[in-house]
């Protein structure tokens, strides 16, 4: 897995029994795997390598013809590609305005996890789904039996209505809306002289780097919280690489709260450096 990435998915992995090798990533592989770091990190012991696109915590995406190359190698040795898309429909279109695809366009076998909480905004709901290779459908229909029986009722009804035409218009709304969210934080980051070394194109974070403050990120966001009132997510939270350097932004609010958090790291400058 990378580093960074989403402390939750190698937790699931370690209570299975893997152990999980995190690979360092940055700004040059968008803060996500790439081949030669795969190849290079790779061992007899390696049984699989997951990945979250878009991501959490930096809201980059792998382009899909490099994590095409990356799964073929990967399936090339036998081993497993689980491929986190919970953030897929909040990535942007390509430069001939299609849609992100799904890792199944080009790997049929590949492990995929999704959920209703982020586009479909059922966030609380606790719901939602995998797609695995036909061989696997038994062991998980086992695991899902003994681990929570089923989803409630209420909660699949819920999401039988995100399929409506209402629906989905109004969750594509969304995501538009959270594109001039992020227009919004950029601009603002950038006049605060705060640079954000990729910026996202998906899900709803930005990972900035504070380092030109002289603090670390936890010191960053302990000030910002306390001189600002700005609540943000140090790096620590969600690996080891960078952990000092970087800091999460969400920018799942609306504008007024966005513009006015901005404006409150701005007249809190002076205390967000160190010494």
């Amino acid at each position: 897995m990378g580093d960074p990435s989403y402390p939750c998915n190698r937790q699931l992995l370690s209570s299975f029994g893997a152990t999980v090798k995190l690979v360092p990533t940055g700004p040059s592989s968008r803060f996500q795997l790439d081949l030669s770091g795969v190849q290079k990190n790779w061992s007899d012991r390696t049984r699989g390598m997951m990945i979250a696109s878009p991501s959490n915590p930096t809201g980059t995406s792998v382009p899909a013809h490099e994590l095409s190359v990356l799964c073929d190698w990967v399936r090339s040795l036998g081993a497993w590609r689980v491929v986190d898309e919970i953030y897929l429909n909040l990535g942007d279109p390509d430069q001939q305005g299609r849609a992100p695809q799904t890792v199944l366009s080009f790997d049929r076998d590949a492990v995929v996890i999704n959920s209703f909480s982020k586009y479909f905004g059922m966030t609380g709901w606790r719901l939602g789904w995998c797609v695995v290779p036909p061989g696997m459908v038994s062991a998980i229909e086992r695991l899902a039996q003994n681990y929570y029986i089923c989803a409630s009722t209420v909660a699949q009804r819920a999401a039988l209505a995100c399929f409506s035409v209402a629906s989905l218009e109004a969750c594509e709304a969304r995501r538009i809306e959270f594109g001039r969210r992020r227009r919004l934080v950029l601009d603002g980051l950038a006049e605060l002289g705060i640079p954000v070394p990729v910026p996202p194109d998906g899900a709803f974070y930005v990972y900035l780097d504070v380092s030109g403050t002289g603090l670390t990120s936890w010191q960053f966001c302990e000030r910002a919280l306390v001189e600002a009132h700005v609540a943000l997510t140090p790096g620590k939270d969600f690996g080891n690489f960078g952990a000092d350097t970087y800091v999460r932004l969400s920018y799942a609010a609306s504008m007024a709260t966005l513009q006015e958090a901005i404006s409150r790291l701005g007249r809190a400058r002076s205390a967000l450096r160190a010494g």
